[in-house]
């Protein structure tokens, strides 16, 4: 069933433009493609230079896939489907070995797979596909060590916490040292009900799981290190702005400071439609005494988070998926915590959950009926939503007015996710998503392309979009550099003059940028158009017909 949720839910639209976007997406991919095309492994290429500030791991990842499977977006984004399901498939085992049953545990990864952040980074090419994956794993082996007491478990976690070093960078050392050591806080600082400190004497045995564990992830970076500055010169180079120079940045004064209260409630966002219940569970359980071991982790695991969320506050730099990577930890978190307990303590919360969900749901498809009617297009898919939430709020009244149980409600739950999501993925993305790049037309055979625009970014979604093509970017006033009578012009604003020897062939229709209500309101219903010219004699086609 998760499998089958997964994929039915997560893959759809993975290569093509029906998602939702994060704009470091376009570099990855280019990155991606440019370091497999150049052979360029060790150190990642973009735009003819090395890219030095990020860490390696997520292009290396990218390439083999590009490899394995063929260049495309499918391939590109793939590994980050698996990582996600393997996130899901984690939380499964934890909440297993934990003591909990199989319905508990299937219960909490897929109500962890319906959520926002999933939905989103399931389908781009992000570092925090890898992220995600990686702090769930280490802190499944922490899970295990705190249960069996092994510290193979500890040495294992290390090593996973210095693979990804690789994708975070020393942060992510960070990350995990705070998970593991939020357990021995807890543990080092318990006092018996006569007030006698009662975990003096577990101080030595956590700095002896702490060496062991720390040590262990040095191992991966150091072998790294090694073979960067034995292989090539930019090895210091690379080390210095890896470890150094990018992070620093985040508290450079040139930055400026965004509001702390994005790091909050982006977590709550990309926690949608389980947001409510997550920060119910987070905030009652977070100062509840633990009973038992398992108690404890879950406990442990929340301060993590909180202790997490204070760093990145610290920073001027900040964005809404800062948190992501935490969001698997917080439902085995709370997940821990309701291993064998009575199904009716927890009842209410999931109830105004799905309330509360029902009523993000209604505001999705006003404003949907609302920009179908203004835009003028197909509302069927309103009509068809419109039946869900009716039906399904029927469904909720007569759960909660004949007491049907919790199992009810937590299936209301998630059938209610599965159907925001669906209604998103299937409805709303193919009519909301105007991609720049034409599907048909006589411009998609071009071969050498110059794009005139004031943002230099937008060339990398063509250069994505048209592997084969060779395309440069001029910025308006400059793009007689780029009119040679050969090169295919693209234009994101209407030119005073039609360059001499062109002729236009087609335009593409997008929405403008901060797009008012007023200018939806408008003729144009807030959209611009992209303007293709071909040179009057086309070489590239009198080549290709010969």
């Amino acid at each position: 069933m998760l499998i089958l949720l997964n994929v039915f839910l997560l893959l759809p639209g993975s290569g093509g433009n029906t998602i939702l976007t994060q704009g470091d997406e376009a570099m990855h991919i280019a990155t991606i493609r440019e370091s497999l095309t150049s052979s360029s492994y060790l150190f990642p290429k973009f735009e003819g230079v090395l890219n030095l500030y990020k860490p390696p791991a997520l292009f290396w990842l990218g390439i083999f896939s590009d490899r394995l499977l063929g260049v495309s977006f499918f391939a590109e984004r793939f590994p980050s489907f698996l990582l996600f399901f393997g996130s899901s498939v984690l939380i499964y085992l934890g909440i297993r070995r934990a003591g909990g049953s199989s319905k508990q545990a299937f219960t909490i990864s897929a109500a962890y797979t319906l959520t926002l952040g999933v939905f989103k980074f399931s389908r781009l090419v992000m570092m925090e596909s890898l992220l995600t994956f990686f702090i769930i794993l280490v802190s499944i082996t922490i899970l295990e060590f705190r249960l069996t007491k092994k510290r193979i478990w500890l040495f294992m976690g290390g090593l996973f916490s210095g693979i990804a070093i690789l994708v975070k960078g020393p942060v992510f050392q960070v990350y995990s040292g705070i998970i593991l050591g939020s357990y021995s806080v807890i543990g080092i600082f318990l006092l018996h009900p006569n007030g006698e400190w009662a975990g003096k004497k577990r101080i030595g045995k956590e700095l002896l799981s702490h060496l062991i564990f720390h040590f262990s992830s040095l191992i991966i970076p150091a072998i790294w290190i090694l073979v960067l500055l034995s292989y090539s010169e930019l090895g210091k180079e690379f080390l210095t702005i890896f470890f150094f120079t990018e992070n620093l940045g985040k508290f450079s004064a040139s930055t400026a400071n965004q509001s702390e209260w994005i790091i909050p409630l982006g977590f709550l966002l990309y926690s949608f439609p389980f947001s409510l219940a997550v920060f119910s569970g987070f905030s009652s359980k977070l100062f509840q005494k633990p009973k038992s071991v398992r108690e404890t982790i879950g406990s442990s695991y929340l301060w993590a988070i909180l202790t997490v969320c204070l760093v990145h506050l610290a920073p001027n730099r900040k964005d809404f998926y800062y948190l992501l990577p935490l969001i698997p930890l917080a439902f085995l978190g709370i997940g821990l915590f309701f291993i064998r307990k009575k199904e009716y303590q927890f009842s209410k919360i999931l109830f105004l959950n799905f309330f509360f969900s029902c009523g993000i749901g209604v505001l999705i498809l006003v404003g949907m009926w609302g920009f179908g009617v203004l835009l003028g297009q197909s509302i069927l898919a309103e009509f068809v939503f419109t039946a869900f939430l009716l039906l399904i709020f029927v469904w909720g009244r007569r759960v909660r007015s004949q007491r049907l149980g919790v199992p009810s409600i937590v299936v209301l739950n998630l059938v209610l996710a599965a159907g925001l999501l669906s209604y998103i993925q299937f409805s709303i993305l193919p009519r909301v998503n105007l991609s720049e790049v034409p599907e048909k037309g006589p411009f998609t055979s071009a071969k050498q392309i110059c794009i005139v625009s004031e943002n230099p970014w937008t060339a990398l979604t063509f250069r994505n979009s048209l592997p084969g093509a060779d395309i440069i970017h001029s910025v308006p006033g400059a793009d007689r550099n780029c009119v040679d009578g050969r090169r295919f012009l693209v234009f994101f604003q209407e030119p005073i003059r039609i360059p001499s020897g062109y002729r236009l062939i087609q335009t593409q229709t997008v929405w403008k940028r901060d797009v008012t209500l007023q200018e939806l309101l408008g003729p144009n219903q807030g959209k611009e158009l992209i303007y293709f010219y071909e040179p009057s004699w086309n070489k590239n086609s009198e080549s290709e017909s010969r």
